[in-house]
């Protein structure tokens, strides 16, 4: 069941962002050769032509359609994909097939470079405007927030004392705990607020708790040894014990339209600009203090993290699509080859000097970028399966 969650979490996301990239490529007039859905090898395509249309099989295109736009449905059901005419420099052979109709004009590598920079980063755009609805709907369907006092939302539902962060190599983690799981009871003790579970752990220094805990429908018990604070965070110097977690009395609230839509706005600004912070705090540790902070994750990661969000909740699930939605459109936006922020900077840097960079070379180095980054990928896959083996 988490696989599929994540198939079509993950295809919705990656069928939008290819979205953006289309409507930006028709209003900008390049010519968009095909816009699928899912991935090749190609299962049947619907083109259009003179108020005609065409039905075709597999690769079969009919020669009346070869200068429209052919939309298909594919096989591997991930996603979606653009292919733009002109977008990896142009070939005899594309020119001659396109040299009726839309012409060399209607080519990506022949439009100025600000259209370049919009169709280039449309898709990126696209996944903040769809996570701007999807944290929208959210607090309209009712999310998961902290309980505070002043709230204007409706209480619908009180989750209890909610497990909000664990802390990397913390006793918490290595117990088990979870972000999202709820602390029913600490050594037998019903815990009633988060100010009440924070100092039952605080006054247990140098032993072990036992915590029965809510995890989406299951109620199980973790042991986790409290250690000083210290231990955990060193730039703290207070006695009391920690097993590293941070907790909040959690509950679904519910807004109005017009407050969903403010909140929702809010949320998306104040991730997205979160998100760019942290991308530059790992580029800075990278290359700088030669240190990777944080952790990458794969396919296998986000098919767990996808599968865990469903299990505690819908309301969670939405919540974790729309920070993926914000988390894609973000990394596109680095200049870094086979992503579409290279494209956005290769095309300002053609604004600067007046003169486009040769295609053949641009090709190489965003070929190069492809592998490296499936190298990559790989790599971080199998120490996912390694991990959950």
């Amino acid at each position: 069941m988490s696989i599929l969650l994540a198939i079509i979490a993950l295809s919705i996301l990656v069928f939008f962002h290819e979205f953006g990239h289309f409507i930006s490529a028709k209003i900008s007039g390049v010519k968009v050769e095909e816009f699928g859905f899912g991935y090749p090898p190609r299962i049947f395509g619907i083109s259009r032509k003179n108020r005609k249309t065409y039905f075709f099989w597999r690769k079969k295109i009919p020669q009346e359609t070869k200068e429209v736009t052919i939309y298909s449905l594919n096989l591997i059901p991930f996603g979606g994909f653009n292919r733009l005419k002109g977008e990896i420099g142009e070939s005899k052979e594309l020119d001659l097939r396109f040299a009726e109709g839309f012409g060399k004009a209607s080519s990506f590598e022949k439009q100025k470079w600000y259209k370049k920079v919009f169709v280039s980063s449309a898709g990126a755009l696209m996944n903040l405007v769809l996570a701007f609805f999807v944290f929208s709907a959210c607090f309209l369907y009712g999310m998961p927030q902290a309980i505070e006092e002043g709230m204007k939302g409706e209480l619908l539902q009180e989750i209890g004392v909610q497990i909000v962060m664990v802390m990397p190599d913390s006793p918490a983690q290595k117990a088990g705990l979870k972000n999202g799981d709820v602390i029913i009871k600490i050594n037998g003790k019903e815990t009633i607020s988060s100010e009440e579970a924070q100092k039952e752990i605080q006054s247990q220094k140098s032993q072990k708790i036992k915590l029965t805990l809510k995890r989406g429908r299951e109620t199980i018990e973790k042991e986790a040894e409290v250690l000083p604070i210290s231990q955990i965070f060193p730039e703290i110097k207070e006695d009391y014990g920690a097993i590293g977690i941070s907790l909040a009395q959690i509950g679904i609230v519910r807004y109005s339209l017009p407050q969903a839509i403010i909140n929702g706005f809010k949320i998306t600004v104040s991730l997205t600009i979160q998100l760019f912070y942290g991308l530059w705090l790992i580029l800075k540790y990278l290359f700088i203090k030669r240190e990777m902070i944080g952790q990458l994750v794969g396919p296998v990661g986000l098919t767990a993290m996808i599968g865990q969000a469903a299990r505690i909740g819908f309301s969670y699930f939405l919540q974790l699509v729309g920070l993926l939605s914000l988390a894609i459109g973000i990394c596109q936006l680095i200049p870094f080859p086979a992503l579409d922020g290279f494209r956005v900077f290769t095309s300002f840097l053609e604004g600067i000097r007046k003169k486009p960079i040769k295609p053949q070379i641009e090709a190489t180095v965003i070929n190069l970028g492809f592998f490296l980054l499936l190298f990559l990928m790989i790599i971080i896959t199998s120490k996912e399966i390694i991990g959950f083996l």
